[in-house]
């Protein structure tokens, strides 16, 4: 519902504007008859329009006018004049220098009244929706800007060290005495580092698939506990060489869902990175599995820096990071949570995280049986040539490889 303040002395002409006003247009009139008590009215009200009258005793109309236009919360409000049919050119021009859109004579015609009235109102709304199309512009050419720095900082990190390893490694190839050792030490750096940009490139690639509608998903029936556990369990050994203990609890041993095991690997596994990177060495990681009756609950808590209050709602939104508030020591594309929430909703479930800043966070994720069992074959979760372990144990090194060394 539209606002319009209607500033007029005379009584019977602010009722009359109000009446016909309200009658005619989805509008509420509030109406005053002095240029003092207009000012108050703007203070706690979004107005959209004003009506004013020009000859008022103590602050005539142009005054008023003049002290609105040189506010910059007010003075795009549109004005229009009340006159009498006496009104100079010289009278009115005073008027569209002060900032006036238009005049309206006395005594009022209603069709005339109602007509420009609704013109200044429907240009005042699309002028608000402009503006707020220029701010969603200015936020996404934001995020824009800062995710293309992040995602430049993200490549020179590995490039610049997968470079300077290069070199080394051309020195040592220069030595008479040749210690492989000290290569075979370097290589692993060199994979650690191809680990971290494939974790990138991946990213950037699932994320894009899912936003087209391309990414393929190839849905199996599986025991879901047994997966996850068998994800917790390849995390143990980088936990352990953190000082973090992992305990994995479920209510079910055996609970047959349908879904797409690399997706769900990929959440686990994303999720029990965050809770690794900020977590201090001594601290808990709890991964609980709840049967749900139709479906199943997976929560992954920590004891690690929590995320504060006023930054839970863009923990999902893609390209946003809270880290800038906790540390800079782990830094990220700003797309991992937001991939696992699509992935997750790609199997009609949810996720949701409950933190406490220096505290911990927890986030759970739903799972719905949702779809027929016996219309999917039961995976043998072996693929790609790889054993089960060995499949499991190469995500963990991509998920990974921006933590294993502090």
């Amino acid at each position: 519902m539209y606002k319009v303040l209607v500033v007029d002395d005379n009584s019977n002409n602010v009722f009359t504007l109000k009446m016909v006003i309200e009658d005619s247009i989805d509008a509420h009139v509030i109406e005053v008859q002095s240029g003092d008590k207009a000012l108050q009215q703007l203070i706690g009200n979004n107005i959209d329009l004003i009506i004013l009258d020009i000859q008022m005793g103590e602050m005539d109309g142009f005054e008023f006018a003049s002290t609105i236009k040189k506010r910059k919360e007010t003075q795009d409000i549109p004005i229009i004049f009340l006159t009498p049919a006496y009104t100079s050119d010289e009278f009115k021009k005073r008027g569209f220098e002060i900032g006036t859109v238009d005049y309206l004579i006395k005594p009022i015609d209603e069709y005339q009244l109602i007509n420009r009235v609704c013109v200044y109102l429907k240009m005042m709304e699309k002028e608000k929706e402009l503006q707020k199309s220029k701010e969603l512009v200015e936020e996404a050419n934001e995020v824009e800007s800062s995710f293309l720095a992040n995602m430049s900082h993200e490549l020179r990190t590995p490039l610049n060290i997968l470079l300077s390893t290069t070199e080394v490694i051309n020195l040592y190839l220069q030595e008479n005495d040749l210690d492989i050792n000290k290569i075979k030490g370097k290589t692993l750096i060199f994979k650690q580092n191809c680990y971290r940009l494939l974790r990138l490139v991946n990213n950037l690639i699932d994320i894009t698939r899912l936003d087209t509608g391309n990414l393929d998903m190839e849905f199996v029936k599986c025991n879901i506990v047994q997966v996850v556990e068998e994800i917790t369990l390849s995390v143990v050994e980088y936990a352990d060489d953190h000082g973090i203990s992992i305990i994995f609890d479920t209510d079910i041993e055996e609970k047959f869902i349908v879904c797409d095991l690399d997706a769900i690997e990929r959440m686990i596994l994303n999720l029990l990175s965050n809770a690794i990177k900020f977590s201090d060495s001594g601290g808990i990681i709890c991964i609980e599995v709840k049967d749900m009756e139709n479906g199943i609950k997976i929560a992954i808590k920590d004891e690690g820096i929590g995320i504060p209050r006023d930054k839970l709602d863009i923990v999902f939104d893609r390209f946003k990071q809270t880290a800038d508030l906790m540390t800079r020591a782990y830094e990220g594309s700003g797309i991992g949570l937001s991939l696992v929430q699509l992935l997750v909703e790609m199997h009609g479930g949810s996720i949701h995280v409950e933190s406490e800043y220096k505290k911990g966070s927890e986030f759970t994720i739903y799972l719905p049986l949702n779809i027929d069992l016996e219309e999917h074959k039961t995976s043998c979760r072996e693929k790609e040539g790889y054993t089960n372990e060995q499949r499991i144990m190469r995500k963990v090194n991509i998920e990974f490889s921006d933590i294993y060394f502090r």
